[in-house]
């Protein structure tokens, strides 16, 4: 099964506050992939496990510090929420010239955590709008029951419209989203993805079968329409993607 979560890896030297940002984390509903309380650990668990989000100190073990370690990784854009003792325009500044989504002062509490990791995506996203949706490279985080979670869009099965909203269909659950169907489109076009119907827009890698008389195809057990006007273009997709 696809971990659909947010894997969180912990940069933090002090036993005791990387203990109690991980409890913050698991309680709020997401994974903590890691704890690394020096520079060598934590640049191992970053390439081994590619988290999507570090919360990271600044001064800890090791040769590197936090903002170090930032700037070796800036080419893998993996976002870094700051979480320091260092209140100043100098450590700041530095932070912010790195993948830097966030600078909180010590102590942070799990209210200001959540809502500085919630916002450190949309802000990836340059999403300004209040959607329960966004993207973000080859993913979209969509928000579900207070929590974020990430769906690799070649993941995804098809799109379905209903009404001023769009539901986003996985193996694994659907995603309500107020994103608009020619947005997702657009989004989705470069992953191998057509629209079939006015209210469809299906992964071509994901078609079972099709049925040209009933102008029908088939994903898992989902019966999706192809119009007349769109059969032409679903035909000659699944020709180039076969």
């Amino acid at each position: 099964m696809e971990n659909f979560g947010i894997n969180i890896l912990i940069v933090e030297d002090d036993i005791v506050l990387a203990i109690d940002t991980e409890m913050i984390v698991v309680e709020m509903g997401y994974t903590v992939i890691g704890r690394a309380d020096n520079s060598v650990d934590a640049l191992r668990i970053i390439e081994q496990d590619k988290p999507d989000l570090i919360l990271m100190d600044i001064d800890i073990k090791g040769n590197l510090t936090g903002i170090q370690i930032a700037e070796k990784i800036k080419h893998a854009d993996i976002p870094v929420l700051f979480i320091t003792n260092f209140n100043d325009q100098e450590h700041y500044n530095k932070a912010a010239k790195t993948n830097h989504i966030g600078y909180m002062i010590k102590p942070v509490n799990k209210f200001t955590l959540r809502s500085a990791i919630e916002s450190a995506f949309r802000k990836l996203a340059n999403e300004t709008k209040e959607d329960h949706s966004f993207p973000f490279k080859d993913t979209i985080f969509f928000k579900k029951r207070g929590l974020l979670y990430r769906i690799k869009i070649p993941s995804i099965l098809f799109v379905r419209a209903d009404n001023d909203y769009t539901i986003t269909v996985t193996d694994e659950g659907e995603f309500i989203s107020a994103m608009r169907m020619f947005e997702l489109c657009k989004l989705l076009e470069p992953f191998n993805f057509v629209k079939t119907h006015r209210s469809y827009i299906v992964n071509l890698n994901k078609i079972n079968t099709v049925d040209n008389r009933k102008s029908l195809l088939k994903i898992g057990t989902h019966d999706i329409p192809i119009s007349r006007s769109n059969k032409t273009l679903v035909i000659e997709k699944l020709k180039l993607s076969t």
